[in-house]
């Protein structure tokens, strides 16, 4: 079996992280991959250091029917089986444009909701072109529960929407950095609490949320520094500027760093007592899955996914979006508290352990692949007869 993977290509962020594991898994057990992406960047790169070959069509802002037929022509060229996306509007209608115009089977996987443009005119006209090619799709992949009801919200049909959650892989330890290690990196006072967010900078991710709340934080428990880990991306740096504007107008500097874009998130949130994740909208965030992979528990906004992850007051507390008191509440709480922060880090463990692992989703991913491929076959073996 052949499977092209079209995803963007730039930052390594979640949806690229799941993508790397299912390739992953696809050549361990013999099956072909390629990536098809409209940019050139991290992820692409380090696919191509793993010897994996990567097309590049520039189709990630455009609607150009140009870019769905070169695409057919690459996958036919390229003998391709299926098809898997995990794009966005428009990179998804020309993908799956691209795999019809093909004859070849295709899967969406969509990893966050309420993606459109917030002008009303787009957004109409954009979710009328997601509706009406998912109907080439022979399935859609929602990651979370609040996924799919988003979908079908939407208009598409719940029979055409499988729920498979994202998973992960329980790090080892050896192999992280230590926590004194990352204090010294940062500058952190060896006596200081650490907490911080992990995710691009973008008004959709909360750090101004985090920033205010901080304020209050730092004024109850002196020894508290935040970090902020991430770029921007999506905003030339004039985001991150602003941020930084907060910070200092609040009176924190020193008392919150951004770190920028780490390769290694896993060393950072290790050493920190909890994760904070204040999303306005989210399918099933990868990060809060890496938190409790390390026994922290997360304070986080109950928005989409989140709540199939976060178990409010067992595995992190749960806000409501742009709830500076209930946020700064809960932030105190687990820091007023070593044992219960202890105590809610082992109970997500076990929750990441049993329920979100990595070799769960890969096996129930590959398991649809094979439904599809063996679909295909049985329908080619009609038509050569007679």
């Amino acid at each position: 079996m052949k499977v092209a993977h079209v995803i963007v290509g730039g930052e390594i962020a979640g949806g690229q992280v799941i993508c790397r594991m299912i390739l992953e898994a696809l050549r361990k057990r013999g099956d072909e991959v390629i990536v098809i992406s409209p940019t050139s960047g991290d992820f692409t790169k380090s696919l191509e250091q793993e010897r994996i070959r990567v097309h590049f069509i520039p189709f990630q802002k455009t609607y150009h029917i140009q870019n769905a037929i070169r695409l057919a022509r690459t996958i036919k060229d390229e003998h391709v089986d299926i098809v898997h996306t995990h794009a966005m509007v428009p990179m998804n209608v020309q993908a799956r444009l691209g795999a019809r115009l093909a004859g070849i089977p295709c899967i969406s996987h969509i990893h966050a909701t309420n993606t459109f443009s917030a002008n009303p005119f787009i957004r109409k006209y954009q979710i009328l072109f997601d509706n009406w090619t998912s109907r080439f799709c022979n399935k859609l992949i929602a990651v979370s529960e609040a996924t799919k009801q988003s979908l079908i919200d939407q208009g598409i049909p719940s029979d055409r929407v499988e729920v498979i959650p994202n998973g992960i892989s329980t790090p080892e330890v050896n192999f992280r950095i230590s926590r004194d290690e990352i204090f010294q990196k940062l500058g952190v006072p060896q006596n200081h609490h650490l907490i911080g967010m992990v995710g691009r900078l973008c008004p959709l991710k909360g750090q101004e949320e985090f920033i205010k709340a901080m304020t209050e934080v730092c004024r109850i428990i002196p020894n508290v520094t935040g970090v902020i880990i991430g770029k921007d991306t999506e905003f030339g740096g004039a985001y991150e500027a602003k941020l930084k504007g907060i910070t200092k107008a609040s009176g924190l500097n020193g008392r919150i760093i951004f770190s920028g874009h780490q390769a290694d998130p896993f060393s950072f949130i290790n050493a920190m007592d909890f994760l904070v994740l204040l999303s306005k909208t989210e399918g099933l965030p990868l990060v809060i899955l890496e938190a409790m992979s390390l026994q922290k528990p997360v304070v986080a906004t109950n928005v989409g996914g989140i709540p199939e992850l976060v178990e409010d007051g067992k595995t992190g507390i749960l806000v409501p979006p742009n709830n500076s008191n209930m946020l700064v509440q809960a932030m105190l709480r687990l820091l007023q508290n070593h044992s219960l922060t202890q105590e809610m880090g082992e109970a997500a463990f076990e929750r990441v352990r049993e329920r979100f692992s990595k070799e769960r989703m890969c096996e129930r991913i590959l398991n649809l692949y094979d439904e599809l491929a063996f679909h295909r076959e049985k329908v080619r073996s009609v038509n050569v007869i007679p």
